[in-house]
């Protein structure tokens, strides 16, 4: 096996624990916080009070399993143009979940046109997950060793994008009464599943 081949199967064992984790913190901590209503708090909520390093490990194992997903895509060599500009997107989106970590919501912070620092990170990850996936769905159409995810890939994200547009209309609208949470996790479930299924592809390739 190939340098690039063993740094691609590495990594995409790191993407798979951080995708579980992620799965497995979705649904535990609104029973640990069931003072919490699962569909009106975003997960930023869950990051603070009690239980709220659970959350918060998560965010973190998203941050390190993004960065991963961008090395092992890289090291899968997938021939595409759009493959520099998903693992730049990957590895930004990554910094971005750290932040969220080190910026817990409601914390002081540096601010941005975006918001406070929380806001900021969660806002810099989703565009550019969101922006990550539709250029994977794009690299992926033609390529027969990938072109199988191609539909699977362009539905996660426009699941996750109607996610993420609902979620800005219930932050720029609080009146309307969209249920953040349920948004907010329609953003993040598709996308965590597409990069556990990309990370299974890489997988399955080292067998």
């Amino acid at each position: 096996m190939r340098l690039w081949d063993r740094l691609a199967c590495r990594w995409a064992v790191v993407v798979l624990i951080g995708v579980v984790i992620n799965l497995v913190v979705l649904v535990v901590t609104p029973v640990l916080r069931p003072e919490l209503n699962l569909l009106e708090k975003s997960l930023s909520y869950y990051a603070v009070g009690p239980w709220g390093a659970i959350q918060a490990a998560a965010f973190l194992a998203l941050g390190i399993s993004s960065m991963a997903l961008g090395v092992a895509l890289l090291g899968a060599q997938i021939p595409s143009p759009w493959m520099w500009l998903i693992v730049l997107l990957l590895i930004i989106s990554g910094v971005a979940s750290l932040g969220l970590v080190w910026y817990p919501m409601d914390a002081p912070g540096p601010a941005t046109i975006l918001g406070d620092a929380h806001q900021t990170a969660g806002t810099v990850g989703g565009v550019a997950q969101l922006a990550a996936a539709l250029a994977f769905s794009i690299a992926v159409r033609t390529d027969p060793a990938w072109s199988g995810l191609f539909m699977t890939a362009l539905v996660m994200f426009l699941l996750a994008l109607v996610g993420a547009l609902l979620s800005q209309v219930a932050i720029w609208w609080p009146h309307l009464g969209v249920p953040m949470g349920a948004t907010m996790r329609l953003l993040v479930i598709p996308l965590v599943v597409l990069w556990g299924l990309v990370a299974l592809r890489l997988r399955r390739r080292c067998a």
